[in-house]
């Protein structure tokens, strides 16, 4: 049987990425291997994309875990109460000022880091301001990348989790805008999948696909919203403009990918839960706590099969393609 080329998507989902890395770093305790050993490709978006960058730089999943309930609350310090009410400039700036996450992210990447220096092929999903185009970060798995692995691995964070509402766009190294890769990619399967044929010469029928969520919510827009308008979709509760177009993205994704794959090739991690269960930039120790068991406990029901399937022989070693050979 020919080894599989292995594709591990991350999905964006704010500080519900806690869930995710609390799957990876049990899975990882469980099996006592890491994780990133044993994927050809990790591709990710938002909060996902910055596990994936931590894998990728030689972080086990118990220590990106760590960074979300140590740096947690500084990610997302809402500026004081009273200077919200009075500043009549306060409903046209972001909820969260950049400088957390900033400096959590020098902290966990290493403030001279590139992207180049990941142990893995990376794809990154941003968006660029300036005309809506999508902007995929990548390491030089390919001839034609030759520019982001020069790229500083924190500055690559801001950008693919530059959430509009939550955080200000990313002015990146490259002097251009970037914003959240949520807002075209945010279950990024699909990337992943179009890396891996089109440019990387995989075979549809190779793949082998583990997709892991941020807990999903079933999401229904207000009735307010289906009448027209934006107010019902900027008040809080469910049915915020943001949650419906993450969950329309993966329902999307997943389907296309199923389409193109078959269902047999793709893995699905994520858990349904109650409508506003966690919400994106919730850091209360019991909201972080909560979420920390959910992907515990879908680690501990399927940590056996997914060792089998996906962890039983290592990848190949990632060398990157040296730059006199780029194009």
């Amino acid at each position: 049987m020919t080894q599989k080329f292995r594709i591990l998507s991350l999905s964006g989902g704010g500080i519900r990425g806690v869930y995710s890395a609390s799957f990876l770093a049990k899975l990882e305790e469980f099996t006592g291997k890491r994780v990133a050993d044993h994927f050809d490709l990790i591709v990710g978006t938002s909060t996902g994309g910055l596990i994936a960058l931590g894998l990728g730089l030689g972080h086990s999943a118990s220590d990106i875990r760590k960074f979300y309930f140590d740096h947690g609350e500084k990610i997302f310090t809402k500026r004081p109460w009273l200077m919200r009410k009075l500043n009549p400039k306060a409903s046209i700036r972001p909820k969260y000022a950049q400088d957390g996450l900033r400096k959590a992210l020098k902290g966990l990447l290493g403030e001279d880091v590139k992207l180049g220096e990941s142990n893995n092929r990376l794809v990154i999903n941003a968006m660029y301001a300036e005309g809506s185009a999508p902007r995929c970060y990548k390491t030089r798995h390919h001839p034609e990348y030759d520019r982001d692995h020069r790229e500083p691995a924190w500055d690559v964070g801001l950008s693919t989790s530059a959430a509009p509402i939550f955080f200000p766009a990313n002015l990146a190294v490259d002097g251009k805008h970037h914003l959240d890769g949520g807002l075209w990619a945010n279950c990024p399967i699909v990337v992943g999948i179009a890396e891996a044929i089109g440019k990387l010469g995989q075979r549809p029928e190779d793949l082998d696909i583990l997709s892991i969520g941020t807990c999903r919510h079933s999401v229904t827009p207000s009735p307010l919203a289906l009448i027209g308008g934006v107010l019902p979709y900027v008040l809080p509760g469910p049915g915020r403009l943001h949650e419906v177009i993450m969950e329309a993205q993966r329902a999307a994704a997943m389907n296309t990918a199923q389409i193109m794959l078959g269902e047999g090739a793709i893995l699905e991690i994520d858990d349904l839960v109650d409508k506003g269960r966690f919400e994106m930039d919730n850091t209360s120790a019991s909201h972080l706590n909560d979420l920390r068991t959910h992907g515990e406990a879908k680690a501990e029901k399927r940590s056996q099969e997914i060792a089998t399937r996906f962890l039983a022989v290592q990848a190949a070693p990632f060398t990157a393609i040296p730059e006199n050979r780029a194009a």
